[in-house]
Order: structure tokens, then sequence, then C-alpha cells
């Protein structure tokens, strides 16, 4: 962990305890050290109305909402480890990712602290970023579509924008380790404008540069498509071969190879579809019913809202 410690970006540094190792951005480690939050210890970090894959915890600091996000294992693995992991390197991964990110103008928050805490067999991982108000994840905003609750002009523009994001990573060698609409954000105010709206990609971890493939990039597709589908299947059809064409336009604007990435991506769904099925069916039988970790949730709740779900 040492040599990955020693390349951090310009404005961090590193806090060491006998139980913990702390990278904090020098522009929010005194607001940090003050709310008692450091190597081994939380301080007043509380329960957010932000959840994701599992709840969140915010912090204030300088008049600012910030986000913890503590690492949990996903699928039935949680079962086991819980939130335990065995490498502690991840969220210092993941600030640096999001630091090369922001670098090469690809939105994303910037991770301004990480920790790795010793919880005897294994480790605690976590990241702060900033709460980005005003934004909703494309998963909400296509929920909203469904239930005809969003203003038609967006639908064009927003997928249009999240091929192009989709695009912008790919071009630069990012894999995103979990790409799906729940993991972008779109602020609210770029739905109404006629321009372009601003997207921001979330939740880095295990995502990489690598020399990607036409294959690997043809499977990140995949595995976004995957996702929208099978929400489809859930909640009712939302999305037409028109908006599967408009992310196209924005992933391909050439128009050199969007033909073959659409047909590859419908040949290889429908191949893996069986598998893929089997193994949720497996997940539900073993998974606890109250695990909070089922709802994907990444803005405040919103009671007045009926049926639909989200992506």
């Amino acid at each position: 962990m040492r040599a990955l410690l020693a390349e951090l970006p310009d404005g961090y540094f590193v806090e060491e305890a006998p139980r913990g190792v702390l990278a904090v951005h020098a522009d929010v480690a005194r607001q940090l050290h003050e709310l008692g939050y450091g190597p081994e210890s939380d301080g007043d970090v509380r329960r957010s109305d932000v959840v994701g894959r599992a709840p969140l915890f915010e912090c204030e600091l300088g008049g600012a909402r910030y986000l913890v996000r503590r690492f949990r294992h996903g699928g039935l693995l949680r079962r086991l480890t819980g939130r335990r992991f065995l490498d502690a390197e991840r969220p210092f991964r993941e600030l640096c990712l999001s630091d090369s990110l922001l670098r090469l103008g690809i939105p994303t928050p910037r991770v301004v602290a990480a920790r790795a805490r010793s919880a005897g067999f294994g480790w605690q991982l976590e990241v702060i970023t900033p709460r980005l108000e005003g934004t909703i994840d494309l998963g909400t905003w296509l929920g909203r579509l469904r239930r005809d609750e969003a203003p038609a002009t967006s639908r064009s523009t927003v997928l249009e924008a999240f091929g192009d994001l989709v695009r912008r990573m790919h071009l630069h060698g990012l894999l995103h380790a979990d790409l799906q609409p729940n993991n972008v954000l779109v602020d609210e105010s770029g739905l109404a404008a006629s321009g372009v709206p601003r997207l921001h990609v979330l939740d880095l971890d295990r995502s990489a540069f690598a020399e990607i493939s036409s294959r690997e990039r043809r499977a990140q597709l995949v595995r976004l498509y995957r996702h929208v589908a099978r929400t489809e299947a859930k909640h009712g059809a939302c999305l037409t071969r028109a908006d599967f064409a408009r992310f196209l336009r924005g992933y391909d604007p050439e128009r050199s190879r969007w033909k073959a990435d659409w047909r590859g991506v419908r040949e290889h769904h429908g191949r893996r579809r069986l598998w893929h099925g089997l193994g949720r069916v497996i997940e539900r039988l073993l998974a606890d019913p109250r695990d909070e970790s089922r709802h994907r949730i990444l803005v405040p709740a919103d009671p007045s809202a009926k049926g639909g779900g989200r992506l």
C-alpha cells in the first residue's frame, strides 16, 4: 500500500494509526479533524437521506455536505464477508482515479478522503465525496420518464449525453466496473433547458484505465443493455429503439460502428439471458429480505412518486 500512498495526487496527505490509514485533501483536513473523523474514528458522521447499494452517511464540512460511502460486497459474497475486504488499497485507487478523470474533463465527484480501517480479518473501506445538490441519477430520471413525469424535451438530449459520456470514458481507456444508469448523475437544471445536460459518473471502485479492446468495449455496452432490459422487464417498457439509437448517436457520433455495436449487443444479450436469469433467481433465494442493499435510491425518497420503479 505504501507505494500507492506515495503516488497520491498533489494536495493529499496521509494520516496513519495502528488500526487505520486515512488519505485526505488539505482543503477539508482541518474540518474533518474538528469533526472527529480520523484513521480510526468516525466522529460526527450521520446517516444520510441519500442511499446507494447500501446506506450512505454524510457530514458537513465548511458549510457544505459530503457523502461517506462505506464499501460493501454485492451479490452472494455480502452474506459471508459483510463490509470486510482483503484489499485495503481500493479506496485509495478510487481517489487517484477520480482525480485522473477530473483532469481529463470527465465530471465525477472528487474523492476528498479515503480510508482503510482494520476490522480483525480484513479491512473496512470508505471514501468521502461532495454531495452534488440538484442532481438525480439516470435510474430515477428513467423512472420518471416511464411515469410521464420527465420533460419530453429531455429524452433525446439526456440519452445522447449519456452515450457521449460513455464514449469519452472508453476513448480515454476507462473500464467502469459497474456501468449502469444508477451510477450516473444528471443536473436537474439541465433537464428542462435546451442545452446539453451535465452528467457525472459515480462509483469508480474497481474501475481502471486499460488498453480497451473492441471486445471489452462491447462487453460494457452489453452489461449496460442487460441492466436496462432487466428493469424494463420488471417495471414495464420505457425506452424505444429510437431511444437506443439516441444513446448510440452520442456514443458513435461518426456513425461508423453503431450498427455493428447494436447487433452485437442484442445477439450477446440473447445468448446469455438464460444464465443471468438463473443467477438472479439463486441470489433472490439466498438473499435476506431485510437487506437494504437490494434497494437502489440515489436521491432523497419522493413520497409523491407512484409505481414505475427505477433503473
